[in-house]
């Protein structure tokens, strides 16, 4: 159980996003790429961590990983409204277009998975690590493929932990990677695979 807790914490969606969106800021532009990564963390990570930290202070939030279902819909929604703001900063200011793809797929992950969660609770951790492993690998390619080998760990740390069912563990993997994949494609920022 110390393991799958350890999983869960490491793999918070806030954590793996700011993790992701510098390496992905270097892949698509170097240096460059990196700066504008950091404007996109805090339209994605930094505000939307403040909206639950917040909640949960006031007790509107069980705990950050909201993990009561009918707790989700509030943050998501304000964070959907936060990333969305992001986007037009990314693309108005002229960030790097795989940094604004990513900022867009993650917007519509998240509303998405605000939809679906109104009846349905969908694992935001294993989305994440699945839009992961899908942007570095057709970003970077290689032995970024190797990040697929976290969806499982990740999945099975969610399940031990009884956060979700099965069911929810593999439309979260789906839902992450089948988004991501499509807007980066559409972007242009990638060739289907």
């Amino acid at each position: 159980m110390r393991a799958a807790t350890l999983i869960s914490r490491v793999a918070t969606p806030t954590l793996l996003l700011a993790v992701l969106y510098p390496v992905v800021g270097a892949l698509a532009a170097g240096w460059a790429g990196v700066a504008w990564s950091l404007v996109g963390i805090v339209f994605t990570v930094a505000i939307p961590a403040a909206i639950v930290d917040l909640g949960v202070r006031q007790g509107r939030y069980t705990d950050h990983h909201l993990s009561r279902r009918e707790q989700r819909a509030v943050p998501l929604g304000l964070s959907a409204a936060s990333v969305l703001a992001g986007v037009a900063v990314l693309a108005l200011a002229g960030a790097p277009r795989a940094v604004v793809a990513l900022q867009v797929a993650v917007l519509v992950t998240v509303l998405v998975v605000t939809a679906l969660t109104l009846l349905w609770k969908v694992s935001l951790h294993v989305a994440v690590v699945g839009a992961a492993a899908c942007v570095l690998t057709l970003l970077g390619g290689g032995w970024w493929a190797l990040s697929w080998l976290a969806v499982p760990v990740v999945g099975w740390a969610r399940l031990r932990l009884t956060a979700h069912t099965l069911a929810q563990v593999v439309v979260g993997c789906l839902l992450g990677a089948g988004v991501t994949g499509a807007v980066l494609v559409l972007a242009g920022v990638a060739s289907p695979p």
